[in-house]
């Protein structure tokens, strides 16, 4: 073997019929390689489920009058109105945006128990889940002068992703504890 013949490239087209069935092996690589990947991005489809809601009031307002609405909402339909409706207003007296609200209500007084759970077996989640809700919004009639803000920014409001892979896999409940300065999640959401 001569010096030359360790850098002669081999011909091209020697074996034709080979290089066309490696060709075309890659090819069938890289499309299913391809749908694999495709495929693996529709997973991330948010998956919405039903949970027990504990509402819990804080020691400081044991005694206080205070409701709470939950409304399971759509991503595309309902969640804009509700992370922007100011909550001062959704609490007048014969508000229609309240009042239209396929809603759960909790009402905490005197002689009312100061934890009360929406069970996730309750008919309303099996009407919020039909109609596409992602997320639950958490509404609270609070004591005291509020200022409204947008979103989660509002003490008053919580809202939540119903999504499986927002909480961790053997989440079943999840615990919100009402203070004065506003709705506080209790339980851990998923890093």
């Amino acid at each position: 073997m001569d010096f030359m013949s360790v850098f002669t490239p081999p011909p091209r087209f020697k074996y034709p019929g080979i290089r066309m069935k490696t060709s075309t092996r890659l090819r069938s690589i890289l499309g299913f390689a391809l749908l694999f990947l495709v495929f693996a991005g529709c997973a991330s489809v948010p998956t919405p489920r039903a949970y027990g809601v504990k509402v819990t009031l804080d020691t400081t307002l044991v005694g206080s009058s205070v409701q709470i609405d939950l409304v399971g909402v759509n991503e595309v339909a309902d969640l804009p109105k509700w992370q922007s409706y100011s909550v001062t207003e959704y609490w007048q007296p014969n508000n229609s945006f309240r009042r239209d609200a396929r809603k759960y209500t909790m009402q905490f007084g005197r002689d009312t128990p100061t934890s009360q759970t929406l069970i996730a077996t309750d008919p309303r989640w099996s009407e919020w889940l039909r109609t596409g809700a992602l997320h639950l919004v958490i509404v609270a009639d609070l004591p005291g002068a509020q200022t409204d803000q947008v979103g989660n920014a509002d003490p008053r409001r919580l809202i939540l992703p119903l999504d499986k892979a927002a909480w961790g896999g053997n989440t079943e409940n999840l615990e919100v504890l009402v203070q004065e300065s506003g709705l506080r999640l209790m339980t851990p959401r998923k890093p």
